[in-house]
């Protein structure tokens, strides 16, 4: 699944480049039972493209970060529109799918008890309530915006992964994936937060490009439509790729694959600094804060 910041990654780890996987010439090993990255998922090359830092942080160094009430809500919305597909189509309903999300979220605190810290201060339950009843009003409000008894997806969930010619290994998750009965795919992908500004789309799709990119290594086929359903505002953004959309994107993942590998390869990850940062979980060891990052844990070549 396209895991974006309103859910919870789940991908296999170490993503990144296959070739940054052999260490230097005479250089020592690994520290700590440190991985190089292996493979690409969207979200990683997004977190390289916003900060090469950051992806450090979560790729090489595996920081923790504190779960934040809104991708967790995001993780048990996802996870209810997946469940609702279970049901026969006459019982799809808005009703129905609300009633999901109580047990989605006790099902997410059974695999994942350090979730309960979101509520630690919560003595009365208040906030509980209002977390949960903000989750069942971005599950009704996808029903204004696409009609589940129409609707028999052929893949939710889907792990898709390939490796493409030049040994770069590109995986990740695809909220849904509806085929026609012509054969034409259509891939879908949820977002919990707001529709982004028409001069943002760009960047928006750019996950979504990634999964078509792979679908079309993967099956020969370029999906017919991407699609991304913004439950937040309530909007919808599509868009119809074609082959030479997908050899951009492989040409730019291939550049950003390379930039990865001579990061590894040198220990120089160099924090970009935007308006982002105010929201990272790693501003104790980063250089713009006055942090100093961990140790790198893996073999450098040529020293940085």
């Amino acid at each position: 699944m396209g895991r974006s910041t309103e859910k919870t990654e789940a991908g296999a780890p170490g993503d990144g480049p296959v070739a940054a996987a052999v260490p230097a010439q005479g250089a020592g090993p690994a520290r700590g039972g440190a991985q190089p990255p292996v493979a690409l998922s969207p979200s990683r090359a997004s977190d390289f493209m916003q900060c090469p830092l950051l992806y450090r942080f979560r790729v090489i160094d595996k920081l923790p970060e504190k779960p934040s009430p809104a991708a967790t809500r995001g993780t048990v919305v996802h996870a209810v529109l997946e469940r609702l597909f279970d049901a026969p189509a006459v019982e799809r309903t808005a009703a129905g799918a609300r009633a999901l999300v109580p047990a989605e979220w006790e099902k997410l605190l059974a695999k994942r008890p350090e979730l309960a810290e979101l509520f630690a201060q919560d003595a009365d339950g208040a906030q509980l309530a209002q977390w949960l009843a903000e989750a069942e009003a971005l599950v009704e409000r996808w029903f204004t915006l696409e009609d589940p008894t129409r609707l028999e997806p052929a893949d939710r969930e889907l792990y898709v992964e390939t490796v493409l010619d030049s040994g770069l290994r590109l995986r990740g998750f695809i909220d849904r994936v509806d085929v026609a009965p012509t054969g034409e795919v259509r891939l879908v992908d949820y977002k919990t937060g707001k529709a982004p500004r028409p001069q943002f789309a760009e960047g928006a799709l750019f996950q979504m490009k990634f999964y078509a990119l792979v679908v079309w290594r993967l099956r020969g086929v370029v999906p017919r439509r991407l699609q991304l359903v913004y439950l937040g505002s309530g909007e919808v953004l599509t868009y119809d790729p074609d082959e030479r959309d997908l050899r951009g994107v492989e040409r730019k993942l291939l550049a950003l694959w390379e930039a990865i590998r001579q990061a590894t390869e040198s220990g120089d990850w160099r924090p970009r600094p935007t308006k982002l940062c105010g929201w990272c979980d790693h501003q104790a060891h980063c250089p713009e804060f006055g942090g100093t990052p961990p140790v790198y844990p893996l073999p450098v070549s040529g020293g940085v």
